[in-house]
């Protein structure tokens, strides 16, 4: 594994087992077996090396998003992001923490690239766009898609939180995918037409 690589990975494993508080160029350095020296010639400061892994979560989550749109329906489109968003949370807690768990003012976003920002975004956007096509077929109620793409993010983000941080620790893998199927569900019913929910 080149420099670089050993970096970004011993940067995330770092975070994973200190959090933030514990998060130095110098505890990287160490790590890594080089000395701080080195550690600067590939990020120029820990902003920077903040901003390359966030820039790298953001990337690979877009790829897990992108499974959805093998979904024949806009409803089993969304359906499909909504398991990718947890495979995603479940198998890169590390990225997935310092994505949507640490505060925004720790992070050094100033240090992200127009081109990260747009990637980013555009998770969100892509959300927005699977509730567009939904109300557009008719199975969501008329409803602003912004608002409602972010209740739906705060609702799986808030079952993905309580299972990465070990308030759902007693769940063994199946019980938890069960509650996956049961938020979804809850989910979709909340938003369907007034005339579907009378059925």
């Amino acid at each position: 594994m080149e420099t670089r690589a050993r970096i970004l990975h011993e940067s995330g494993e770092l975070l994973r087992e200190k959090g933030m508080a514990g998060f130095s160029m110098r505890g990287v350095a160490e790590r890594v077996g080089v000395s701080a020296t080195a550690l600067y010639r590939h990020f120029e400061d820990k902003d920077a090396l903040l901003a390359t892994l966030l820039e790298e979560g953001f990337s690979t989550f877009g790829r897990y998003l992108m499974r959805a749109l093998a979904g024949k329906t806009p409803l089993e489109r969304l359906r499909r992001a909504g398991h990718a968003y947890f495979d995603f949370a479940l198998e890169h807690p590390r990225d997935y923490a310092l994505m949507f768990m640490t505060p925004c003012r720790e992070l050094g976003l100033d240090s992200v690239s127009e081109g990260a920002k747009a990637r980013m975004d555009g998770t969100f956007v892509f959300l927005v766009d699977r509730v567009k096509e939904c109300i557009a077929a008719g199975v969501f109620a008329e409803q602003d898609p912004r608002s409602t793409a972010l209740h739906i993010w705060a609702t799986v983000h808030g079952l993905a939180s309580l299972r990465l941080n070990g308030q759902l620790e007693d769940l063994d893998e199946r019980a938890f995918r069960q509650h996956v199927e049961f938020t979804l569900d809850r989910i979709e019913a909340s938003l369907a037409p007034a005339s579907a929910r009378r059925r």
